[in-house]
Parts: structure tokens; C-alpha cells; sequence
């Protein structure tokens, strides 16, 4: 039995069958039934405006069971995490794009599906955006040109962490927590 978030995972291959598995809602007696393994795939959004590069990403991921979705614009990506209601487990983001930027889809992500994990590809090393996205999540930048395999490891590594911690829209931080009756 193996546990995906709320769902749980049967392989009663003695019974059904070699390749049969079944799924259920964990407290659920009604939740029983088959579904498609390949819905438990993370989903990955590459948005890249190099077809053929964004192509690649793709069927790169999918060799490694890791499902893909592509988008050549930044606006084009935004749209689809919108339509899929944030059901993207991580964004592969390319900073420099035509009309709206990555680090502005980015952005955009962060503060209205704050759960979506997001990768930052991009070919210019002299980016200061990338040198302060790089120091605050190191596995959260991978330069171009990159390996199947730094592209797998860096996606793998990203979808394994726990989710960002939620800030309230307003921004506003809690106050410090208090020692021994005083503040700081």
C-alpha cells in the first residue's frame, strides 16, 4: 500500500491481476474504485519561448514519469495554472521572455498559488535576479545549457520539499514572539 496525499494505493496483483491497482480515499469506505495511475504523476508546467528547448523539457520529464505541460508565453502558462485551478505541482519558468518576464510570472504564481513550485531556467549567468533567486533557493535555479539528468535531479529535489509558507495577502508579518515577558 502506498499513500499519496489523501489517497491511498493498493496493488492487489495476486487477485486482479499483474499491472491492477486500486485507489481509495483515506477514511472513505465509498472512495473504493480504479482510477488511472498516471493521474498520480506531479505535473509539470514548462514555460519556455524556444519550442524546440520547451519540447525537449517535456519529453525529458515524461521519460522520467513526471507528466508535462508546455506554454511559449508567460501569459499563455499563467491562463493554464488559472484553468487547472493551481493543479500544477511545479513551474519550470524561463526568465527572459518576450512580454511578460518569468521572474514576473513567478510572482504572479507565488501570490495566487502559492502551493505551485517554481524552477528558474534561464542562459544569462550576469542576472541579478538569478544571483538573488540563486542564494535564497540554490535548487531552485538550473542554467542553461543543462543534463537530462540536472534537470530531473533539480525538479525531483523541488517537488520533494515541503510547500512555501503562506503569507497573508496584506503581507503583514506576525509580530516576534515573546521570551521570559519581553520582546525580541
Amino acid at each position: 500500500m502506498l499513500k499519496n496525499g489523501d489517497w491511498y494505493k493498493l496493488y492487489p496483483n495476486r487477485i486482479f491481476g499483474r499491472n491492477s491497482h486500486f485507489f481509495f480515499r483515506e477514511g472513505s469506505v465509498s472512495g473504493w474504485g480504479f482510477m488511472d495511475y498516471q493521474a498520480l504523476k506531479p505535473t509539470v508546467l514548462v514555460v519556455e519561448d524556444q519550442t524546440a528547448l520547451r519540447r525537449l523539457i517535456v519529453r525529458m520529464l515524461d521519460r522520467h514519469g513526471i507528466a508535462g505541460l508546455e506554454a511559449g508565453r508567460a501569459v499563455q502558462g499563467l491562463s493554464i495554472v488559472r484553468e487547472r485551478h493551481g493543479a500544477i505541482d511545479l513551474a519550470v519558468v524561463d526568465m527572459v521572455m518576450p512580454g511578460m518576464s518569468g521572474l514576473d510570472l513567478a510572482t504572479e504564481l507565488e501570490r495566487e498559488y502559492p502551493n505551485v513550485k517554481i524552477l528558474y531556467i534561464s542562459g544569462y549567468t550576469d542576472s541579478i535576479a538569478m544571483d538573488v533567486i540563486a542564494r535564497r533557493e540554490p535548487d531552485a535555479v538550473l542554467l542553461k545549457p543543462f543534463t537530462e539528468r540536472a534537470l530531473v535531479d533539480h525538479v525531483k529535489r523541488l517537488l520533494e520539499m515541503p510547500p512555501r509558507k503562506m503569507v497573508p495577502a496584506d503581507g503583514a508579518m506576525s509580530p516576534p514572539t515573546r521570551r521570559n515577558g519581553t520582546s525580541g
